[in-house]
């Protein structure tokens, strides 16, 4: 039997942080440290090597990445600083997690969100004049964290401190920032009942981008192209930049990319709806003709000789001999909030919901609901609720769900579960971030679940249960190389076992991997996780359910990896 209907009800996409709720913040992301030197501040640190063991205190405490220690954990609370052997110390007394790691120690730092936002307004916008550009910036970062928390889920955390994410900034925040966050408190932009995607960059050059002209997988409606001549007031950041053919070349070969041999020129081939530079020609060599996109282009030569090289698509080029001449305005991709804009937009006068409006039209500030929340406590779960007394009757539920769970996969969850269970379906939306179609959501530890009443009338507590209870388990042996389909496709084959046969789409491996990295449409993100759930239940009638949990934590073989590659035109072979 078709068993796709119930699992679409209960999808568990990404969770997102709330404004309540806490982040988890990779530390030193761009270069992971081997060694780490942690020294108290404050009192005593506070460690254990694992998450149920025995806690010790100790004044300082000193971590080395080892070769074979791969799944070595430090747990630590207190006030701190971090000592890298080659980075910036930093002063915290927010929990961390360290585990050693091929290439340097992962470093997560649990924190509220507001006062994540606040590190990255002094990372982004900390030298803004205006106060209510700052406010703007506050709800663009905060709003932006909501959306994007999943980025690095496969990997142990919600967000890293690079570009990737948002750059956070090491600095104490100082009281024009704290006061931007704290007047916004909890605000975020919202659209169709979910965070909007609030993309932002430095200088957008007189003329807002698309979002498909950054990334075309993104078209947001509140995203299109349209004059910015709040940006134009301070100039729209004009620059040059002169490369030499070699540079080029150089620039290139780094990225993997062969220019042709003996090119003559550089030319610009299409323009994007906005003006910006969108394909590029290299002409003259051999082929006469090679046609590369300009973003990557752009990427190229800033990642080899430094971020400012190119700022921006939004060029002109001649051609001098054996160099070009790069004449441009802007900095960033152009898409969402221009910086420059906003601060112009505040000294004349308008306000942040003015300069949010503008940037995002479509969009409205939303503040998750408040809730008075209690806690009650079973043998392995914490309960969370406004109304425990009601939603305690979950606990002999969830109990008998861990225990079959266990059983079925052959280990045991080592810590306590949370079950966090909302009170209105408005209030689970505007918190978690999740549609009002996802029945429930997990972070860490914790699950996050829409009303009892709602789940019981859809005939779906049981099941929402059980397939989150699966992703804890998953989690728990999956290596931070287990790719995110196969994780995602193992949880539904393992809380609703199916035969490949009974699942109709099928994308491939790519498709869904984007699809599931990056959010998608309500009907795409259905598809990518029924092919997933296709892919594992292939996976598991070719080569047994033991073998393919094994792949957890083992990797999965290279032939099967190959095989999968031409999912669904074949499937792989024992």
């Amino acid at each position: 039997m078709n068993r796709l209907c119930p699992f679409l009800l209960l999808l568990a996409v990404f969770s997102r942080p709330a404004s309540a709720e806490d982040v988890q913040v990779r530390l030193y992301s761009a270069h992971p440290p081997n060694t780490l030197k942690i020294r108290a501040t404050e009192g005593q640190l506070h460690w254990k090597a694992c998450s149920t063991c025995e806690e010790r205190t100790e004044q300082s405490l000193s971590i080395r990445n080892k070769d074979d220690a791969k799944h070595e954990e430090w747990f630590l609370r207190g006030s701190y600083e971090l000592q890298p052997e080659s980075a910036p110390p930093f002063s915290t007394r927010f929990p961390l997690r360290i585990q050693a790691r091929t290439g340097g120690l992962l470093i997560v730092m649990t924190m509220p969100v507001e006062e994540y936002v606040q590190h990255v307004l002094m990372a982004e916008s900390g030298d803004f004049q205006n106060p209510e550009a700052q406010k703007a910036m506050a709800v663009v970062a905060r709003t932006y964290a909501m959306r994007f928390s999943h980025q690095h889920a496969v990997e142990g955390f919600d967000l890293c401190d690079t570009t990737h994410c948002q750059v956070f900034s090491w600095k104490n925040v100082n009281e024009r920032v704290r006061t931007a966050v704290t007047s916004t408190q909890g605000e975020f932009l919202s659209y169709e009942g979910k965070p909007a995607a609030t993309y932002y960059h430095q200088n957008c050059g007189g003329t807002i981008a698309a979002a498909g002209e950054a990334w075309a997988q993104v078209s947001e409606p509140y995203l299109q192209v349209h004059a910015d001549p709040f940006c134009l007031t301070t100039g729209g950041l004009k620059w040059e930049t002169t490369l030499t053919h070699d540079q080029i070349e150089r620039a290139l070969l780094a990225s993997g990319l062969q220019a042709p041999a003996s090119w003559k020129t550089l030319e610009i081939a299409s323009h994007s709806k906005s003006g910006r530079a969108r394909t590029l020609n290299l002409t003259g060599g051999n082929p006469t003709s090679f046609s590369l996109s300009a973003s990557s282009f752009r990427f190229s030569v800033d990642r080899t000789f430094g971020w400012n090289q190119i700022r921006s698509d939004f060029y002109e080029i001649r051609n001098f001999g054996d160099k070009v001449l790069f004449s441009g305005r802007g900095a960033g991709h152009g898409v969402g909030l221009c910086q420059a804009g906003a601060e112009e937009m505040a000294r004349q006068g308008k306000n942040y919901r003015e300069i949010l409006d503008f940037y995002y039209p479509g969009t409205k500030i939303a503040t998750p609901d408040k809730e008075t929340w209690q806690k009650r406590s079973s043998e392995r779960f914490d309960l969370v609720s406004s109304n425990p007394e009601a939603d305690s009757e979950i606990f002999p539920a969830a109990e008998r769900l861990l225990r079959q769970g266990e059983e079925t996969v052959g280990w045991r969850l080592s810590s306590r579960v949370k079950l966090q269970v909302f009170s209105s379906l408005d209030s689970y939306r505007d918190t978690t971030g999740e549609p009002g179609w996802v029945a429930a959501s997990t972070r860490g530890h914790t699950i996050r679940l829409q009303p009892l009443v709602e789940l019981r009338r859809r005939s779906i507590l049981d099941s929402t249960l059980r397939h989150e209870l699966f992703h804890l388990l998953v989690e728990t042996r999956a290596s931070p190389s287990a790719p995110l389909w196969f994780r995602e496709g193992l949880v539904l084959q393992l809380s609703s076992p199916a035969s490949p046969d009974a699942i109709s789409p099928n994308l491939t491996v790519e498709q869904v991997e984007q699809i599931l990295r990056r959010g998608d449409s309500r009907v795409n993100t259905e598809k990518a996780y029924a092919s997933a759930h296709k892919m594992v239940a292939t996976l598991m009638q070719r080569y047994g359910k033991q073998a393919v949990l094994a792949w957890l934590s083992d990797g999965l073989p290279v032939e099967v990896l190959r095989n999968l590659l031409q999912f669904p035109a074949s499937v792989p072979h024992s």
